[in-house]
């Protein structure tokens, strides 16, 4: 699929065309077309893997005028410009509170330590930042954020990256035209046993948080799988059900799993102010695996108010309503600067209870304790439920831990999972 210009004789304005790949005209842009029209005809037009590049398009940037051909982004209008006129662009801030601009980042396909987990060699992440504002995310803690203190001032005025996560959101507009460029020249693809070379989208942010986040998700998506790359899509949003067309298209290269910690929508809300409530990505994750894609849930985190009763009741409706590949299982950790953010915000939204055990992990062997119980039984609900179960004990804990301290060791150590996707990527 392509733009082609055209000059119409009547008119000093050129013409802008949409041809599929046998050349047949499919449609017509406006002369000056946004990032999301651009994006959407790109999703109604042709094939479901077929996409617009917008680098190879012919568009002008509407700042200076030029082409655009390498680096582009977006303004919160959609209007489409040059990296040249990027840097003056100035950051919005929309009704939710969150302060968008463009991420002036390079990374494209970063190498990933999530294989220790199980769940890929790489990472993409089409934003930085987060509007879900999860209280106990650990990634604001992580050097993606730590790192760019000095870039999130300049861009968005962030002044703590942690204390206002979920208040600000760089979207990485080009990646998917990056994205293509850097796989064409890749030459050797990391496949670890643990990772399966598996690309996971996204580890630090939402992939589906809003429409312009999906849509570079969208066109990333089809270019890893147009170069055979399996795609792990990790989101706590039901929108990822519009790319169901690319899912299936995808002919078993993608899973598409959601973090689905509980079914209380309001206990859930009180710790992820931002995101959908559990109930929802439930419903949207079923949709997906009856359309026959492969599936997976992050339980994650658990919480200390839940008994065995409320794990088995949470299982077994994994088990009937999703058949997932395999059911991710970790318990909150209450180390780091964010876990009394994550208390106090319990205890606003009127969940004294969960704020209250919460606050009993502070002490250790609380923790210690709280941790092996839900592990284990997790572990054995899912062997009594026939249902594929992975543990991720934190590694602290394990240290800590006296009883099954080697069973627990090899769970968090282990190469292998009972996850059946994807086949093995052979390392070249």
């Amino acid at each position: 699929m392509e733009i082609q210009r055209c000059q119409s004789p009547r008119s000093d304005t050129p013409k802008l065309i949409i041809r599929d790949r046998s050349g047949q005209i499919r449609g017509n842009l406006s002369p000056t077309p946004k990032l999301d029209e651009l994006r959407g005809v790109s999703r109604s037009t042709g094939e479901p893997l077929d996409r617009l590049d917008v680098s190879e398009s012919g568009i002008q940037c509407v700042e200076c005028g030029s082409k655009v051909t390498d680096r582009f982004g977006s303004k919160p209008s959609g209007d489409i410009i040059c990296w040249d006129c990027v840097e003056g662009t100035l950051a919005e801030t929309d009704q939710r509170g969150v302060t968008s601009t463009i991420d002036p980042t390079k990374a494209v396909l970063s190498s990933s330590s999530l294989h220790h987990k199980n769940l890929c060699n790489y990472v993409i992440n089409v934003a930085t930042g987060c509007s879900h504002g999860c209280k106990f995310c650990y990634v604001p803690s992580t050097p993606n954020i730590k790192m760019r203190k000095d870039m999130l001032k300049d861009k968005a005025d962030v002044d703590n990256g942690q204390e206002e996560w979920g208040s600000y959101l760089l979207y990485r507009d080009d990646l998917p035209e990056r994205l293509s460029r850097n796989l064409e020249r890749k030459r050797t693809w990391d496949s670890t046993p643990d990772g399966r070379g598996v690309v996971m989208i996204s580890s630090g942010t939402d992939c589906y948080q809003d429409r312009r986040a999906a849509q570079i998700t969208r066109g990333c998506v089809i270019e890893l799988v147009k170069h055979e790359k399996p795609v792990r899509i990790l989101t706590r949003s039901p929108a990822m059900v519009r790319d169901l067309d690319v899912f299936k298209a995808a002919n078993g290269l993608v899973t598409v799993g959601s973090s689905i910690p509980c079914l209380d929508d309001e206990i859930v809300q009180s710790i992820e102010p931002g995101a959908p409530a559990p109930t929802t990505r439930l419903n949207a994750l079923e949709k997906v695996s009856n359309a026959g894609v492969p599936v997976y849930v992050s339980m994650s985190p658990t919480y200390p108010t839940q008994d065995r009763t409320d794990l088995r009741n949470l299982l077994s409706t994994f088990k009937e309503r999703l058949d997932p590949d395999v059911v991710f299982h970790e318990t909150i950790n209450p180390r780091g600067g964010n876990f009394q953010m994550t208390i106090q915000a319990a205890r606003e939204a009127g969940q004294n209870e969960l704020a209250d055990e919460l606050a009993k992990l502070r002490d250790r062997d609380h923790w210690v304790e709280y941790s092996k119980n839900q592990l284990l039984a997790v572990r054995e609900i899912g062997e009594d439920l026939d249902l594929p179960v992975h543990l991720w004990p934190d590694k602290k804990f394990v240290k800590y831990v006296d009883d099954h301290k080697e069973f627990f060791r090899k769970e968090r150590n282990k190469e292998d999972s009972p996850e059946s996707y994807p086949k093995p990527v052979p390392t070249t």
